[in-house]
């Protein structure tokens, strides 16, 4: 796995990996029968040539992605980036509450906390899945850091402490990816896609404990540039809202999301482990 990983990071340091991505999508024969399958839960009336041309552009796009990615990291002054409805996080910054933006594996994630590091230059925790190979989560975490102190990596698996200290005490901006499965006994039933799909509602129980502001944000290619866009904020309303239909929102905004660019969502996750 790593020497595979270290082949991709050197063809994307030398932007080689957009050129020969086509490669890793007839060879890759692990995730790509996990690509199909979710597109085919996702997209049902979709027949068996557009997935596939569908499938194709996931690759194509990942490389792009990885490779936008290192040269963001190098300063590339040709790298255009949007942010689209920023008045919704500046006007949040104003109020001075907690602040949580939530988003999914979709488009180039991994740019948000940069992006929003170097334009306001506000301290941020990311919660993050640690990955198994122990040398590839380094790599990410050197990647994700930088070693810079205005943004701080926090294990999703870890101490609910931390993040509220992190949210709370250290008044750092939140940021979770919130689309994978989980198998959690807390998970919440929504439709996401299809019914009876298992979500993650930490950020809503985060939210009615915290009252933080809840902002949905994606990091995008658009055909000429990355769009950083925000969308409208919501506070948990304890006597109006609920942890099912608060999470319900934020699986349906992310859903909506990956419908306007199907393409540039991460299908190589088994989202969808027990549905045939």
């Amino acid at each position: 796995m790593y020497p595979l990983f270290r082949l991709l990071y050197f063809l994307a340091s030398f932007r080689l990996l957009s050129k020969v991505w086509r490669i890793f999508y007839y060879l890759d024969f692990f995730r790509k029968p996990i690509v199909m399958k979710n597109l085919r839960i996702a997209f049902p009336t979709l027949e068996k040539r557009e997935r596939i041309k569908l499938a194709k552009e996931i690759y194509k796009n990942f490389a792009k992605f990885l490779e936008d990615l290192l040269l963001y990291q190098k300063g590339d002054p040709n790298l255009s980036i949007e942010l689209k409805n920023r008045e919704i996080f500046e006007k949040a910054l104003e109020t001075g509450k907690p602040i949580i933006l939530v988003t999914a594996h979709f488009g180039n994630w991994e740019l948000t906390p940069k992006i929003i590091s170097s334009h306001y230059r506000h301290p941020l925790a990311i919660v993050m899945r640690r990955i198994e190979n122990e040398k590839i989560n380094k790599f990410f975490e050197k990647i994700r850091q930088q070693n810079r102190e205005d943004i701080k990596l926090i294990d999703k698996k870890g101490s609910s402490k931390e993040i509220l200290k992190a949210l709370i005490k250290e008044k750092r901006i939140l940021g979770i990816l919130i689309d994978q499965r989980s198998n959690a006994s807390t998970a919440l039933k929504v439709n996401f896609f299809i019914p009876n799909t298992s979500f993650n509602p930490a950020v809503s129980k985060l939210a009615k404990a915290t009252g933080a502001v809840v902002i949905p944000l994606f990091t995008y290619w658009n055909g000429e540039k990355y769009v950083l866009e925000f969308f409208p904020s919501r506070i948990f309303d304890k006597k109006e809202d609920s942890i099912q239909e608060f999470t319900q929102w934020q699986a349906t905004l992310i859903e909506n999301m990956i419908r306007r660019y199907p393409a540039q969502y991460y299908w190589f996750h088994d989202r969808w482990r027990n549905t045939l």
